[in-house]
């Protein structure tokens, strides 16, 4: 019995297959409009944190206990060469970044700007694996300047009026506390994601900012990138235990925001998703109450001759969950299709970069979306089709047969 009632369900929803359509390709739009949606946010979330992550705060920061509250470059860290020797050898950090560190002013015939500098290793091809590499415009990583060179943002050489081979003097303070300067040569400019970045950034020779800060050896911060970042915290435990005079900080210490952004993405998503499941739902009652006016004197008949509320009830549920489950899978299967046609090329929205960069967003989106949201979000439109077809069922048992068969 259960059987014929599925199949008399499956028939009953083609017996207006212009109505029918319309409501599977309106299941099947929201959910490939919520899930493509939600893969781009998704998307431009994890482009937005990489791009901190890898540009400034890194996945653990080590430095002297007192140098993030003064910033004075005499705090540097102790013994530093044992250190990175120790780190080099630990199996979860994927990349390791030390420089010293300088707060100041950039100087040109035209202006003037406050800026941190950081002083990088450049020997070899160490220069290379800085994040910086991959978005020089012009010049190189302080190679084509022989003597004090440095690369800056494009923001800043707007600020300033400057260009490659361009004069611009750096002005700090050493660790004596004295105000020194040095006078640098543009070597390269490159343009990050972060226009705030371009602005308040210059990179120069270790060895050139550590011989006018007044100490050779300096290192003032340790960037460390592990193979897992959300682990962070545990890799910090681990390592402030082994080096307990220094100070260890993970992202989420340094950045709360980007902390809250990565808890607050999943919820973000659903809350979304759920949004247009909602606007589906009142779409499919609409549909079933309209499809019970027009049967009215059909469902009093049934009922008349001896159908039991509990099989009516299970035709109408039937019969509203097949409306809804035609059009999901459809709905998923075509976002998964267009997430994976954008997932490797990405959206350009370069018309946009200015906007974007202001807040340290990537103009081109990568969508994606894991596994299990698909799977969730299948669960979550199950859900919403039983929901919507309580009410109609329960306008239909409502009717009374003699005045259901008497309705014209």
């Amino acid at each position: 019995m259960i059987l014929k009632i599925i199949k008399l369900g499956w028939k009953n929803i083609w017996r207006n297959p212009t109505r029918s359509s319309v409501v599977i390709i309106a299941v099947m739009l929201g959910v490939w409009a919520g899930i493509f949606i939600s893969s781009f946010m998704s998307g431009l979330t994890k482009g937005y944190l990489q791009n901190h992550l890898n540009l400034s705060v890194g996945h653990i920061q080590i430095t002297h206990p007192q140098f993030q509250d003064q910033f004075n470059p005499r705090f540097e860290i102790p013994k530093s060469s044992e250190l990175l020797d120790s780190l080099q050898a630990a199996p979860n950090i994927t990349e390791i970044r030390a420089q010293s560190l300088a707060t100041g002013l950039a100087q040109s015939a035209a202006n003037s700007y406050g800026v941190t500098i950081h002083g990088i290793e450049v020997s070899g091809d160490s220069s290379s694996s800085h994040p910086v590499q991959q978005y020089i415009t012009e010049g190189d990583i302080l190679k084509s300047v022989s003597r004090n060179p440095v690369v800056i943002g494009s923001e800043l050489a707007e600020r300033l009026e400057l260009g490659l081979r361009s004069k611009i003097v750096l002005s700090f303070q050493d660790v004596e506390g004295t105000i020194t300067a040095g006078s640098f040569r543009v070597a390269g400019i490159f343009d990050s994601p972060s226009n705030a970045y371009d602005r308040g950034n210059v990179l120069v020779k270790q060895s050139d900012l550590n011989n006018l800060l007044g100490n050779p050896e300096a290192i003032h911060k340790v960037i460390l990138k592990v193979d897992n970042y959300p682990m962070a915290d545990t890799y910090k435990q681990q390592l402030s235990s082994q080096f307990p005079a220094l100070y260890f900080a993970s992202w989420g210490d340094i950045a709360p925001e980007l902390e809250y952004v990565y808890e607050s993405m999943d919820i973000s998503l659903y809350i979304f998703m759920i949004i247009i499941v909602i606007a589906l739902i009142f779409s499919i009652i609409n549909t079933m109450l309209m499809s019970i006016l027009e049967r009215t004197r059909e469902l009093g008949m049934l009922m008349a001759v001896g159908m039991n509320k509990v099989r009516l009830f299970m035709m109408i549920l039937c019969e509203t969950i097949f409306l809804t489950m035609t059009g999901a899978p459809l709905g998923l299967l075509l976002s998964w299709g267009s997430i994976q046609l954008m997932e490797d090329t990405g959206i350009d929205l370069s018309a946009f970069a200015q906007g974007f960069n202001e807040y340290g967003m990537s103009s081109t989106i990568y969508p994606e979306l894991s596994g299990i949201y698909y799977l969730n979000i299948t669960l979550l439109i199950a859900a919403a089709a039983l929901l919507s077809s309580l009410y109609p069922a329960w306008k239909t048992l409502k009717l009374k047969p003699v005045e259901a068969i008497r309705k014209i």
